[in-house]
């Protein structure tokens, strides 16, 4: 969002961004030689509001605490001071003389740091503001715990009574932030949390009485303490997401990798921490002898990984010492509790010197200089200063670049994959630039030469630098910082003096940055995820600091805080864990694992159970790597998966029966034990082979690395031919092209650049004589290597698309990409497809059985038919035919999937809300069940399984009727989407609340408890249903209520007379199928107004209610024998489903969509006598825009290169469709987009002429329609200056006014609520951006003067952003007003939508 997202904000600046706009219009017009009358200006009046406004907000500033703001504040003010002065010598200076330029200077410098100033100050205000909420949330949120600590009930009143105040205060400030800000979505969740708050308060009470009267029953103590404490969770979460929403904002925080990271650091880490440990136990005896000699051991094992891992004489000294400590550790552990004590002391005291050397030495030594890329960063670093100085290519200098390529080729092979691969290709072309360094210093006199030579080098040399770096930490894992962390924050709340205060506060800080440098890597979900578990870390450090530094907090809080931070940090541990699995080492790790199995399995006399050792060692790297091999399946769902999967359960089959061979010797073969082994063997094979194969396609799922290493390869050594090689290139150019279609311009400017600039190497390569083709392969590869690295940067800062939204919003974009002219590759296109696949994969999950099967047999077709279409459209051979029908066939596909989508969609929504209630009926019934001990406990918790099993059901179809509902109201969607979040929350409340009644049924207070949860619960189940509702076409639900009616009635018909009691299950089933046909025909009499098709749905609904009534009936006198007709049971069920039948028929006529108009229309009769009079020309002074002739088949602008004509194009797109006539609606929201055009064209031609040096100055000076005047000689503008822009934004803002008053017209006549409220939200935004495009356009034309690159791009995003939004309210206002005319009767429809 803007700074202008409240109304505060928004009120004081517009008044003020008015009045500047006046004083830019006088600007322009000063510069144009005309005199400035200071009087008109009301310059004073500006300056007296301004200096107010300071005034005020220096009062707020010297009353406040807040740091933040008493730092910040100044600067602010004194730019809205200085800016006021400028004005004022700006209004002296013109009254003396009203063409001076010094006070046409002075005017616009201060208008423009009055306004700057403004904006800053008001956001710091804000943020002031939202910084006091936040304070009190965190307040109250961390008293929310202490509810844990009520013993009594003189103890809760007194919690009540503190925690009402400040929650109370939150609830109040919190609201008044929703109605002040402009952006709903985001008010909406505020209010709708502190709702959350209000209503889990008295459950917080109840659970809590729940606590006290436990008395001291065990079980029930503990189920209530469980109760309590997920309360006590919901309520910090839903605080906690209105601290998240407050911000407006989440940290970004940029992959990078620290050296803290690297495993041989974090080995010193454990180093020095056993360091510290054991010289605790031996000074202080901080642990028993048994622990410190454990301690001693794990020093030994890490010293030993240490000092492998370190080169040269530091390693050597560390392992002389490390062997030493192990030499005592073994004495001691010799002598045991029957040595004597003297000789413990001195063993004691000499492992105390030997420990105290290892820290000294462990600290004071640079472990990563030993790793490879310590030793490539000092040969680099030689090399430099060689190829820098110039000094001659002599023996020393070539011997260290030998090493140098010899040492990064070892860690090329180390690394392996595509990080490998592309040190080698660094290596090759270094050395091939080292052997012409060779060769020119035999030439004389070639200076240009040997120094284009030299800065190669140069470049080559870094390159390779940050190569190895990354290749020799890629191996790094996030979870074993974490890990090392964990251990070192245990013994910090164990107290040991091993770790103090600032050692755990640096493992805290280094597993945060872990975190967050690892989520980056994720994927979206994982992504998020691991941030909410990192804010847990925080959270929870920051509780401890606040409890520990306060004085007033007991011994056992403080303990309590500690013990908060380990779980938090052991569930970041957990998932950081499984990431690394499938992360880019899971192949290597897996193949290390497997060749390690192989070893131990084929060595020298080893047979089943010969080795202890052996087998333990063989069992842990196999579970190792069948979790790798779980986890990559889990994120490789389909074949691939499942092959993994499969191969994973027989490695441990194999397994296990090694194991029962092991235990039973006497009753197996050799032959026997030979073919277990042989399986085993084969099966880690083929299960690494898979992953090895599932991971290479993974790798080289991005085609432009592959491209570019393919290239690189014949660049550096002309292998492979160069009609090969050229057309490898002409790969990268492709592919960097397409990449770069979804980048901002300027990325995307950089790439188009280097690309063209490659081209023409390859044009000059083919030209060129063949002792010239080396040097221009040379300046090839250089050139792919810059393509390469701002493509890299880019996808780095911009990872691609974001989804198009649901199944419809999916469905426009294909269809706009399938239907235009365009045969090229779209990627927001491909990208729709790929999530219409994904939802309906998700469906057909949900789903299950034949008809999910079938769903996703659709689905791989459109996948498939998306490849071939992306195959076809990138082979040059391919003819235009046959791309049209690639494209047809595929835009069939989905089509189909869609229908297929819809109709099963309406079925499952049906079978699952059938009866949302009944589950948590028979929860609570399980609750007060009369049974006892075992058997009440085993009911409860089975019926406690099936509720949980169908809250998770009714979240999980309420997501998939989101995506691929056919309601694309996107308030509503949000709705759904906390609706699910509330209900999810609930779901563990009621479980745990029930749990607490059924071991204390006759407690008042844990069934008031249950009776709050439980009411809670059905709300929000019953909010979703509605909502979901609304996803499913009201004429699909009812054809899919009346099969299942029919179906269930058929049933009850044939088993009354052989199982009354299953045919009472199949009555039951019709009764809620048609109360649940009942409240859709309810809802949608509710929605629609007066009409025929009304009486006749309330004349059904009536007789349906009858007619159900009346089966209730025959179904109680058949089963009690009291029918006086024995048909009467089958004649009433026939009724039902006959009135269902006749509710369904009436909605599916009237939603039937209206027939084609006939092909064959007879021509108009035409009356010359009666023919209207020709269209008088245009005045030549008219501003009305004609209607000009407009191509809806032309491709739209580049939404990147060009995002407002995109959004234009799009609305004239949309207004095309409808004759202008009777419709000023139409007219209305075509001229915007017009208008928006032409103001695209000025800004970006400002901007280049201003790019190019001119000054404002000269432009304001150029004859009016020069290139200076206008924009750029390519593409004209109709308006040249700020105040012909400041004057389009005031017409489009009347022109937004005219479109809601036609809408609001629309609203009161149209008799479907439904669309009624859709067109209100469609309508809603369109004030708020008018409001802020005025003051944006202000904020721009203030900028008049010299070029300002950062402050001219932060106001051009501004209005692209406030551009693309107001056009979107428009289009979606142009729709849904034309969706409700269709209902409005004709007398009173004066807006007419007439489609082309």
């Amino acid at each position: 969002m803007s700074a202008f997202h409240t109304k505060t904000i928004a009120g004081i600046l517009d008044p003020v961004a008015q009045q500047v706009s006046v004083l830019v219009i006088q600007y322009e017009a000063g510069q144009q030689g005309k005199g400035i009358n200071a009087a008109e200006m009301n310059i004073e009046t500006v300056i007296a509001s301004t200096s107010q406004l300071a005034t005020v907000a220096e009062q707020a500033a010297n009353d406040s605490n807040d740091p933040i703001f008493q730092r910040d504040f100044p600067s602010a003010l004194t730019a809205v001071r200085s800016g006021s002065g400028g004005l004022q010598s700006a209004l002296a200076t013109l009254t003396a003389d009203p063409f001076s330029s010094t006070g046409r200077r002075n005017l616009i410098t201060g208008a423009k740091g009055m306004l700057n100033g403004l904006c800053d100050l008001l956001l710091m205000y804000d943020e002031c503001e939202v910084r006091k909420i936040i304070k009190s949330c965190d307040s109250v949120k961390n008293y929310f715990p202490v509810c844990m600590e009520v013993a009594s009930m003189e103890d809760l009143s007194f919690y009540i009574k503190n925690l009402t105040p400040g929650l109370t205060q939150v609830t109040k400030q919190v609201k008044n932030r929703a109605d002040d800000l402009l952006h709903k979505p985001y008010a909406d969740i505020l209010r709708r949390e502190t709702d959350q708050l209000k209503k889990l308060t008295p459950m917080l009470v109840g659970a809590s009485k729940s606590v006290i009267n436990a008395g001291g029953n065990e079980e029930l103590t503990n189920a209530a303490q469980q109760n309590l404490q997920t309360t006590i969770d919901k309520m910090t979460a839903s605080m906690k997401e209105i601290i998240r929403v407050l911000l407006l904002k989440d940290p970004d925080y940029g992959k990078k990798i620290i050296a803290d990271f690297h495993p041989l650091a974090l080995a010193k880490d454990a180093v020095l921490a056993d360091c510290r440990r054991i010289t605790g136990w031996l000074t202080a005896g901080a642990l028993p002898d048994s622990e410190g000699l454990k301690c001693a051991t794990d020093l030994v094992n890490a010293g030993n990984e240490l000092a492998k891992g370190v080169t040269g004489t530091a390693g050597q000294e560390i392992g002389t010492i490390v062997k030493d400590i192990g030499d005592i550790v073994k004495d001691l552990n010799t002598l045991g509790d029957g040595g004597s004590e003297a000789d413990k002391a001195a063993l004691k005291k000499a492992l105390l010197e030997k420990v105290a050397a290892l820290e000294s030495t462990v600290d004071k030594t640079d472990v990563l200089a030993s790793t490879p890329s310590g030793a490539v960063s000092r040969r680099v670093e030689d090399a430099k200063r060689w190829a820098a100085t110039g000094e001659p290519l002599n023996d020393v200098t070539k011997s260290n670049l030998d090493d140098l390529l010899t040492t990064s080729r070892a860690v090329a092979k180390a690394t392996g994959g595509k990080e490998g691969a592309m040190i080698e290709a660094s290596c090759d072309r270094l050395e091939e630039l080292i052997k012409d360094a060779a060769k020119l210093e035999l030439e004389i006199g070639n200076v240009k030469g040997k120094a284009d030579n030299r800065a190669r080098i140069l470049a080559w040399l870094d390159q390779l630098d940050n190569q190895v770096k990354m290749g020799d930490e890629a191996n790094v894992m996030a979870s074993e910082v974490v890990r090392a962390g964990v251990n070192q924050l245990t013994e910090w709340a164990k107290d040991s003096p091993a770790v103090s205060d600032a050692n755990a506060v640096h493992a805290y800080n280094k597993i945060l940055d872990a975190g967050k440098g690892a989520a980056e890597g994720l994927s979206k979900a994982e992504r998020e995820q691991v941030s909410e578990l990192v804010d847990d870390v925080r959270i929870a450090m920051d509780r401890y600091q606040k409890t520990s530094s306060g004085g007033g907090a007991s011994p056992a809080e403080v303990k309590q805080c500690q013990a908060n931070i380990l779980t938090a940090v052991h569930r970041l541990g957990t998932v950081l864990e499984k990431a690394d699995m499938t992360g880019d080492n899971a192949a290597e790790n897996v193949s290390t694992g497997v060749e390690r199995v192989l070893d131990l399995l084929e060595g020298p006399g080893v047979k089943p159970g010969s080795n202890d050792k052996v087998e333990k060692s063989i069992r842990s790297t196999l579970d190792k790597i069948t979790a790798i091999g779980r986890a990559v399946a889990d994120h490789n769902p389909g074949p691939e998966g499942e092959e993994i999967n499969r191969l994973c359960d027989n490695a441990k089959q194999y397994l296990a029966q090694r194991t029962w061979i092991i235990k039973n010797p006497d009753k197996v073969s050799p032959e026997m034990v030979a073919q277990n082994t042989q399986n085993l063997k084969d099966t880690l094979r083929e299960l690494e082979s898979k992953i090895n194969e599932v991971e290479q396609d993974r790798d080289e799922g991005t085609e432009l690395v592959s491209a570019v290493n393919t290239a690189q390869q014949w660049a550096s050594t002309g292998k492979g031919g160069d009609a090969e090689g050229t057309a490898a290139v002409g790969k990268v150019i492709s592919q960097s092209r397409y990449l770069a279609k979804g980048l901002p311009t300027k990325d995307k400017r950089e790439i188009y650049d280097l690309c063209q600039e490659l081209e023409d190497l390859i044009d000059e390569f083919n030209r060129a004589p063949e002792g010239r083709k080396r040097a221009l392969r040379s300046q090839i590869a250089d050139k792919m290597n810059e393509v390469k690295q701002a493509a890299r940067k880019a996808q780095a800062t911009h990872p691609g698309t974001e989804t198009a939204g649901g199944l419809p919003e999916c469905a426009e974009v294909i269809e706009s990409w399938l239907t235009g002219p365009s045969l090229e590759r779209n990627r927001a296109g491909e990208r729709a497809v790929e999530d219409v696949v994904d939802m309906a994969n998700e469906l057909a999950k949900n789903i299950g059985g034949e008809v999910g099967a079938d769903i996703k047999v659709q689905s791989d077709k459109v996948k498939g038919l998306l490849e071939n279409l992306q195959r076809v459209l990138d082979d040059p051979k391919s003819s235009p035919e046959q791309k049209k029908a690639a494209r047809e066939a595929l835009k069939d596909a989905i089509d189909d999937l869609r229908k297929a989508c819809n109709d099963h969609l309406a079925a499952k929504v049906v079978d699952t809300f059938v009866d949302i209630t009944g589950p948590i009926m028979e929860l609570r019934a399980a609750a007060l069940s009369p049974l006892t001990g075992a058997a009440k406990s085993e009911n409860f918790n089975s019926k406690a399984a099936d509720f949980s099993i169908h809250a998770e059901q009714l979240c999980r179809v309420a997501e998939v009727a989101t995506d691929v509902g056919c309601d694309q109201d996107p308030h509503r969607h949000d709705n759904i989407k906390l609706s699910i979040e509330a209900l999810r929350d609930a779901t563990p409340l009621v479980v745990y609340s029930g749990k607490t009644l059924s071991l204390n049924p006759t407690s008042e207070s844990a069934n008031e408890n249950f009776d709050l949860v439980k009411q809670q619960w059905t709300t929000e189940a019953i909010r979703l249903r509605s909502d979901v509702d609304k996803c499913v076409k009201p004429s699909d639900f009812l054809v899919e209520s009346e099969r299942k009616v029919k179906e269930e009635g058929d049933a009850a018909k044939y088993l009354m007379g052989t199982n009354p009691k299953e045919a009472m299950v199949k009555v039951a089933m019709v009764q809620k199928i048609t109360n649940r046909v009942l409240e859709v025909t309810d809802a949608e009499l509710d929605n629609t107004g007066p009409c025929e098709y009304k009486v006749k749905l309330v004349d059904h609904r009536n007789n349906l209610d009858k007619a159900i009534k009346q089966c209730s009936v025959a179904t109680n006198n058949h089963i009690q024998g009291k029918a006086a007709d024995p048909k009467a049971f089958d004649k009433s069920i026939t009724e039902v489903h006959m009135n269902i039948s006749k509710i369904k028929d009436e909605m599916v006529g009237f939603y039937l969509p209206l027939p084609p108009l006939p092909e064959d229309l007879p021509p108009p009769i035409e009356e010359e006598d009666d023919a209207p009079p020709a269209r008088p020309p245009k005045p030549a002074e008219s501003d009305d825009e004609e209607e000009e002739e407009f191509d809806v088949n032309a491709p739209a602008p580049d939404p990147v290169e060009a995002p407002i004509e995109h959004a234009a194009f799009k609305l004239r797109q949309e207004t095309a469709k409808y004759h202008e006539e009777d419709n000023g609606m139409i007219t209305a929201a075509r001229k915007i987009a017009q208008k928006f055009q032409q103001m695209a064209k000025y800004t970006k031609g400002r901007r280049e002429i201003l790019e190019l040096g001119s000054t404002e100055d000269q432009r304001m000076f150029a004859p009016r329609g020069s290139i200076c005047s206008v924009t750029s000689s390519s593409e004209k503008s109709e308006f040249s200056s700020m105040t012909d822009m400041i004057s389009t934004c005031k017409e489009i803002i009347a022109l937004t006014k005219q479109i809601q008053k036609h809408a609001d017209l629309i609203s009161k006549n149209c008799p479907d609520k439904r669309l009624v409220l859709s067109l209100a939200n469609s309508m809603e935004p369109m004030g708020m951006l008018s409001q802020q495009l005025n003051i944006i356009a202000s904020v721009k034309a203030a900028a008049c003067g010299k070029y300002d690159e950062s402050s001219e791009v932060e106001a051009d995003e501004m209005l692209t952003i406030n551009a693309q939004n107001l056009m979107k309210s428009v289009r979606d206002t142009v729709r849904a007003s034309e969706s409700c005319s269709v209902k409005i009767d004709s007398a009173s429809n004066k807006l007419k939508f007439k489609r082309k």
